[in-house]
């Protein structure tokens, strides 16, 4: 049994359903997918990079696939998979299997959108799983929007934990924010929300 195999099996009685979410209509909604990978063995997460853009808050940032809700969309997992088919070309309606859902999180400072973010754990296309550390079966189709996409392992998250931190001064005033480390730099604010949430799910 792989490690992404135990994972599979203890999840989906310690998510949410997927479908039933309690939306509040004072905030522009958002979804993003966790998704999850087999590579050699070990169970892996997409991240993405996201590209610089001066309309984007969370411009530059480490996120997971993902976005705002359109008109068109037909609810929030739709959000999602769009999203991510757009970012980095995996398709999660055709072959992969979306476990669940984590808790809803929206941004705890006022400076920041105030936006609902819903995060769906997704298990990747058979085509993104590799048994081998050398070979990687398919390559992700990244768009303008992201100027990265990387596989972060499972058990590297759990092992660093949050030993990374991140700073920055706001009207003379000094923040600092736990983070995960990465070899394109800390993970934190909502997406460190997110993976921390999940990770506590994972023995």
């Amino acid at each position: 049994m792989t490690e992404l195999d135990a994972i599979t099996q203890m999840l989906p009685g310690r998510l949410k359903p997927r479908d039933n979410i309690q939306i509040d209509s004072n905030l522009r909604q958002a979804a993003v997918a966790l998704i999850l990978r087999n590579h050699a063995d070990l169970a892996e997460i997409l991240m993405i990079k996201r590209a610089p853009n001066p309309n984007d808050y969370w411009s530059g940032h480490l996120a997971l696939p993902g976005g705002r809700k359109q008109a068109d969309d037909k609810d929030l997992l739709n959000t999602a998979t769009r999203e991510t088919f757009e970012e980095v070309g995996i398709n999660l309606a055709d072959g992969g299997k979306v476990l669940g859902r984590l808790d809803i999180i929206t941004p705890r400072s006022q400076r920041v959108p105030t936006i609902s973010v819903t995060p769906f754990v997704a298990i990747a296309p058979p085509e993104y799983h590799s048994f081998s550390d050398q070979v990687e079966e398919r390559e992700l189709n990244i768009n303008h929007e992201v100027a990265a996409a990387f596989w972060i392992p499972v058990r590297f998250l759990k092992k660093e934990g949050r030993s990374d931190t991140v700073s920055h001064i706001v009207e003379d005033h000094k923040y600092e924010w736990m983070a995960y480390p990465s070899v394109y730099g800390p993970i934190w604010g909502l997406t460190e929300r997110i993976l921390t949430q999940f990770l506590s799910l994972v023995d």
